[in-house]
């Protein structure tokens, strides 16, 4: 007999997964409750064995004084004692991507060194970065993942550190590259970040047990009415958001875009905290959740 869900007329069996490639289900997916997923994860990401992983679910970056920009991490763990991973995902091409991930870097970086301590102390800084919209710079590349470092100009073989490296994953070149190999485990599990509705997730179900585990605990989210309505409420600002930064584009705005984006985007924050504040979610909880500064939101509240 087919299992019926207490709160909704659908059947488990047909529940819609919401897609981890949300930060909103990526945030809760990756967490110390799970794990086993997320060192899986990890260890396809990173292509190694990981013996020891600590996961840091503080998603704010430390802040030396209240005017330095705040940053809001989706995932940072530190991976065998030795390097620091942070991957982040970005599903709306804001123009500012590379600076972004500099100042991501330069704060993990940063904030392992402590005064007194040994610069040589420092573990070194590694930044995944999963896209979902075409980067000009790789267009003609084929393959879904391009690695950078520091290297010489004209030298190109000498790379000045590993301290810094940079992975950027684009989710649109990552069906081709499951095509061409489909026990490629980086490609498997971009494909469910994608898309956990999809038939390939169901193929791939069948052999990677841990993007199944991955699977059950999506569906758990995706029967859950308050995480269903905060996901939701997230995937509207992200089209919010392209709609704005794609409207500039499209109609040439050469003086004022970036003051129109930022009135755009200032709304759309005042809605999204309106709603989760209506929905009786914490104040700190709906910073962590969406980056909002603290302060900020306590001023709308007032409003309402």
């Amino acid at each position: 007999m087919v299992q019926k869900d207490s709160k909704s007329n659908k059947t488990k069996e047909n529940v819609k997964l919401l897609k981890p490639k949300n930060d909103i289900v990526f945030q809760n997916l990756f967490t110390k409750n799970n794990v086993g997923i997320t060192k899986a994860f990890a260890e396809a990401l990173l292509e190694e064995k990981i013996d020891k992983i600590s996961i840091n679910e503080d998603k704010e970056l430390l802040r030396e004084n209240p005017n330095d920009k705040l940053g809001i991490l989706d995932l940072e763990i530190d991976v065998n004692n030795t390097e620091k991973v942070d991957v982040e995902i970005q599903l709306v091409d804001k123009k500012n991507f590379v600076q972004r991930l500099l100042f991501y870097f330069s704060k993990l970086y940063q904030s392992q060194i402590k005064k007194g301590s040994n610069y040589m102390d420092a573990k070194r800084v590694v930044l995944i970065a999963i896209i979902d919209y075409p980067f000009d710079l790789t267009e003609s590349i084929e393959e879904m993942e391009t690695i950078w470092q520091i290297m010489e100009k004209t030298h190109r073989n000498l790379v000045l550190t590993n301290y810094f490296e940079l992975h950027i994953l684009e989710l649109e070149k990552v069906r081709n590259t499951y095509l061409k190999d489909k026990n490629n485990e980086k490609a498997q599990w971009m494909l469910f970040l994608d898309d956990p509705n999809s038939m390939e997730v169901q193929e791939i179900m069948e052999d990677n047990k841990e993007i199944k585990e991955a699977t059950v605990v999506v569906r758990k989210m995706s029967e859950d009415e308050k995480m269903q309505r905060l996901a939701n409420l997230r995937e509207k600002a992200i089209m919010d958001e392209k709609a704005i930064y794609e409207a500039g584009i499209d109609k040439g705005i050469k003086q004022g875009i970036e003051q129109g984006i930022e009135q755009g985007i200032e709304q759309r924050d005042t809605e999204i905290v309106k709603n989760m504040l209506s929905a009786n979610i914490p104040i700190e909880q709906i910073s962590k959740l969406t980056g909002i500064d603290i302060e900020k939101i306590k001023s709308i509240a007032k409003t309402i």
